[in-house]
């Protein structure tokens, strides 16, 4: 059953190389610095129906349709390298057909779901050095201090490319000794998200914005934020109308799968 998938995989991955990306610009179409601000691609941005690859070509079919911002899932491998994965249990089985965490060296080398092209962060580097108006928001799937602290060690360079996600108050101090100059507060494994501690926090702590799942949002907690002065944004967001609702309401962005910023209306 196993070489099955991985046959159909192949065929499928040959059916779409010769295919452009699923929402590709058209040339000549470009993004509006009010789109590039709205639009987070979120895990690397859908490619060819797929969501959560943080691939390659998912990268630059979200560059090529206008997106500023791509945020993307980092995780360790089984030798302590930062590769681009959600979780080494259900999205290894779908991208590398079986569970299991794997080396750096396995991870970029083993056969992959529809032949994409899966990133470590030596590539991720690469990537932003040709793509020279892009930033990349993290989402630390291990330690963040520890995965944030490999990547600026490898590419310090690049540090102010990176806009770092953190999951507690506790995180800020340790993530901003590393040298982050832009951070994320987001709330998704934060059970409480009490607007008063929020708002204290970030008069406090320099945000570049609060994050929260649009499920937890509510118009009393949106009001409070943006009346701070805090920029919020949600995630994830595919429904537009449920971007026009909230939008209305003082919301500065959303993570999304599909929105294509060369395509949007605001």
């Amino acid at each position: 059953m196993r070489r099955r998938t991985k046959t159909v995989s192949l065929l499928l991955a040959a059916l779409l190389a010769a295919m452009q990306c699923a929402c590709a610009a058209q040339p000549g179409v470009s993004a509006s610095a009010s789109a590039r601000e709205q639009l987070v691609a979120h895990a690397g941005g859908a490619v060819w129906g797929y969501r959560y690859t943080n691939s390659l070509e998912a990268f630059d079919c979200a560059y090529d349709n206008g997106f500023k911002y791509i945020e993307t899932d980092l995780s360790l491998s089984s030798d302590g390298e930062v590769v681009l994965i959600h979780d080494w249990d259900s999205m290894a089985r779908r991208m590398l057909f079986s569970p299991g965490i794997r080396s750096r060296e396995e991870f970029t080398s083993e056969e992959s779901f529809a032949g994409l092209t899966l990133m470590d962060a030596g590539m991720l580097a690469d990537w932003l050095r040709r793509h020279g108006d892009c930033r990349v928001i993290t989402d630390c799937k291990d330690d963040n201090a520890e995965v944030i602290g490999l990547l600026f060690e490898a590419y310090p360079e690049l540090r102010g490319r990176f806009i770092i996600q953190i999951y507690s108050f506790d995180e800020y101090d340790a993530v901003k000794a590393l040298g982050a100059e832009d951070i994320i507060l987001t709330l998704y494994r934060m059970p409480e998200a009490d607007a008063d501690a929020l708002i204290s926090f970030g008069a406090e702590h320099p945000l570049w914005a609060l994050t929260i799942n649009v499920s937890r949002l509510s118009e009393e907690l949106l009001a409070s934020l943006t009346g701070a002065g805090i920029r919020v944004y949600a995630h994830t967001v595919n429904d537009l109308g449920e971007f026009e609702k909230w939008r209305e309401l003082g919301l500065s962005g959303i993570y999304t799968d599909y929105f294509c910023p060369a395509r949007w209306p605001y």
